[in-house]
């Protein structure tokens, strides 16, 4: 039987049906169930950050803006500063400023005193190099995150994930990476995963589950009304547990793997203490696919060199229109510099 109420268990879950009336509460009795008063105090300052990769809320792909909005509510009265902010798209498409304001966060936090709204982007950064479960890898991070924060509540959307077979809390910190070509360095991203993960205290786990992604993901597929917040202190639990609920094999799911071999949680299921059972509470299978894109796209998430002449060199304006042959026209996508030029900063 998964799952277990004997509270010597440190990793703790909670999963709940949630509808707009009940979010507030349901918020607040899953950071109490999760000992949220254990992480933070009223001198702490803690960051959000929220899965916007898009430019505009999409059900399913980005996180809902009332999720965003009711953690706001809640948290912001417990802590000294409370920060939301997000990285540009990759590959220039978007700035994080166009995507946080079309999800309404500059308007929330109009009501607060103590929050700010942050493009990662344009903060200071530092590169950090540790071995990782015997493996030396690099990322850079904003100075801010790095030093100035006491707990980071990721807040994904349940998704699957061609690449990955499903992404959640622990991927969705990948957008903390405040260059927009991240998309670059790609190898080994599921130990640099790990290392961003502990760099930036990734403590709270929300998991929107209003809507959540069948199909292809991360940026399409198939949205799900699925109603439900998992809420978690442990990103290793929350993910292997969002992945059981969508029927996902965790063991598949490289980044929870090394993240859980890097010491940062348990993805035994049996060693998580849950609010209620958790087999009573699983969605429909969901089945990420890969189309023929994506065979090539693994090349470069294993070779640097490669994936420079595919997305930073004189070739890359040649290949993405070779490839938006094959695409319809709403599912078109450009080089760094036509996105520099052409979309909204």
């Amino acid at each position: 039987m998964l799952g277990t109420h004997d509270s010597a268990h440190s990793e703790r879950v909670y999963i709940n049906d949630i509808s707009p009336k009940n979010l507030s509460q349901e918020i607040r009795n899953g950071l109490q169930f999760v000992r949220f008063e254990e992480v933070v105090d009223a001198d702490s300052t803690v960051f959000i950050k929220p899965n916007l990769t898009d430019s505009v809320h999409k059900s399913g792909i980005t996180t809902t803006p009332l999720m965003i909005q009711t953690i706001i509510e809640v948290v912001s009265p417990l802590v000294k500063r409370l920060l939301v902010g997000e990285s540009d798209g990759g590959n220039y498409a978007y700035s994080a400023d166009t995507s946080l304001r079309n999800h309404g966060i500059y308007d929330v936090v109009q009501h607060f005193s103590n929050v700010e709204v942050l493009n990662l982007s344009k903060l200071p950064r530092t590169r950090v190099t540790q071995s990782v479960c015997g493996k030396t890898v690099w990322v850079e991070l904003p100075n801010l995150l790095l030093n100035d924060i006491d707990c980071l509540i990721s807040v994904p959307v349940f998704k699957a994930h061609a690449m990955t077979v499903g992404t959640f809390s622990i991927k969705n910190l990948w957008g903390c990476y405040p260059d927009p070509m991240r998309l670059l360095h790609h190898k080994n991203l599921d130990y640099k995963l790990a290392l961003i993960n502990k760099l930036v205290k990734n403590r709270v786990q929300v998991i929107d589950g209003f809507w959540s992604l069948d199909g292809h993901g991360p940026m399409e597929g198939t949205p799900v009304a699925t109603n439900k917040v998992l809420i978690a202190n442990n990103p290793v639990a929350a993910d292997a547990t969002a992945a059981y609920l969508m029927n996902l094999e965790a063991a598949k799911i490289g980044h929870i793997q090394v993240t859980e071999q890097f010491g940062l949680g348990t993805a035994d299921l049996r060693s998580v203490q849950f609010n209620r059972p958790v087999q009573a509470e699983r969605f429909i299978n969901f089945k990420p696919y890969k189309v023929t894109l994506d065979k090539f796209n693994a090349l470069t998430w294993r070779s640097e060199l490669l994936g420079k002449i595919v997305y930073a060199s004189p070739l890359t304006p040649s290949i993405y229109r070779f490839i938006n042959l094959f695409r319809p026209r709403s599912k078109r996508t450009f080089w760094a510099d036509y996105n520099r030029t052409h979309h909204d900063r």
